[in-house]
């Protein structure tokens, strides 16, 4: 859910209702429930309505259920269930010898944006077109020491794409781009993690690899593999509550002839701020995010970020020229169990050209 415009005002109200907690069961804390509606509108996506529902502890077995839902009226549909045994918060900073996360989502974006593949796309150069996008994760970790996790998974994931502008720059791509990509693969990652919280941490390190493959099978469309590696930082800066906090992330996909549909992208919610969604498409990437994150008013906080990224076909050509940046202005509000998160971003990409962008979503940044 965003709303993106090229070197203008635009017009936006954001009404988020203000969640409940609810305990179930005879003793306080058996069960918690933590509902939280959602009713918005900017000019990019129209009216905007629907809800976040956290459900812990209701089986008894510190397991969570987070289920997100949202329709537009711009055409955006985003439904997503997550269910983890134990719960991502109860089992941070723990030794635990089992757990499992499955996570299911269904997105539509009517009017998705392509600026063409590559680190020279120019803003002018913008087309729309429909994403349908299924993904269906299925993963089993291990906390072998209260820092260290290994995990490792399976993912399905299916990329639709259509109702493409005439005369478009994807008529000149391959047909694989203008059609339906599948692909299920295995994936295994491990951390070193010495984080506070994992819903809102104030001090602590992340060091994490990870190793996707996605055979070359007849039930895939496409075969390649995903290298990444994640590194974050968290410090107080005054007590209480002023947090500094860093992200750099690298991806690298081996591949020949990727569709458009797996390339990575940078730009949007949850990469770059200031920068339309999928603004950037190629087969590596590098992004960085640091932000200062401080209290104003009770569960009331706010965000000033930075954020830079860039894209290359291929990895060994990484460099440190004509990144992409932009400043960011957030807002946060802190439920018990979740984070609602608001953003502004002022971006420039390496023409020069500026952009602002408006987000609004759930959980900090990173």
């Amino acid at each position: 859910m965003r709303l993106v415009s090229r070197g203008c005002f635009f017009l936006s109200l954001l009404i988020i209702l203000p969640g409940v907690s609810v305990c179930l069961g005879q003793d306080s804390g058996e069960a918690t429930i933590e509902p939280m509606p959602i009713l918005m509108y900017d000019t990019d996506v129209g009216f905007g309505y629907g809800a976040k529902v956290f459900l812990l502890g209701s089986l008894g077995r510190n397991e969570s259920f987070d289920l997100i839902v949202f329709n537009s009226t711009g055409g955006e549909r985003w439904y997503k269930l997550v269910f983890s045994l134990p719960d991502f918060e109860l089992r941070q900073g723990t030794v635990y010898p089992f757990s499992v996360d499955l996570s299911l989502a269904y997105n539509t974006f009517k009017k998705n944006r392509f600026f063409g593949i590559g680190n020279q796309t120019r803003f002018s150069d913008e087309e729309r077109y429909t994403k349908e996008l299924s993904d269906v994760r299925l993963t089993f970790s291990r906390g072998f020491t209260p820092q260290m996790v290994g995990q490792v998974g399976f993912h399905y994931r299916t990329v639709r794409n259509y109702n493409f502008e005439i005369g478009s720059i994807f008529e000149n791509l391959a047909p694989l781009n203008r059609s339906r990509v599948t692909n299920t693969s295995i994936f295994a990652n491990f951390r070193y993690d010495t984080r506070d919280s994992f819903i809102n941490p104030s001090h602590g390190i992340v060091l994490q690899g990870e190793v996707e493959h996605i055979p070359d099978a007849d039930s895939n469309d496409v075969g390649y593999t995903r290298y990444a590696a994640w590194f974050q930082y968290y410090q107080v800066l005054v007590k209480p509550g002023v947090v500094f906090a860093l992200r750099a992330i690298g991806q690298d996909l081996e591949g020949d002839d990727l569709p458009v549909q797996v390339l990575l992208s940078i730009g949007g919610v949850n990469t770059m701020r200031g920068m339309a969604q999928d603004r950037f498409l190629d087969s590596a990437s590098a992004l960085m995010n640091a932000e200062v994150r401080f209290p104003l008013y009770r569960r009331l906080g706010g965000v000033v970020g930075f954020d830079a990224g860039k894209v290359w076909n291929m990895s060994r050509k990484f460099d440190l020229e004509r990144w992409a940046s932009n400043l960011a202005l957030g807002l946060r509000f802190y439920m018990e169990t979740f984070v609602v998160r608001v953003d502004i971003g002022f971006g420039q990409d390496a023409f020069g050209e500026k952009n602002t962008g408006f987000y609004f979503n759930f959980g900090h940044l990173f």
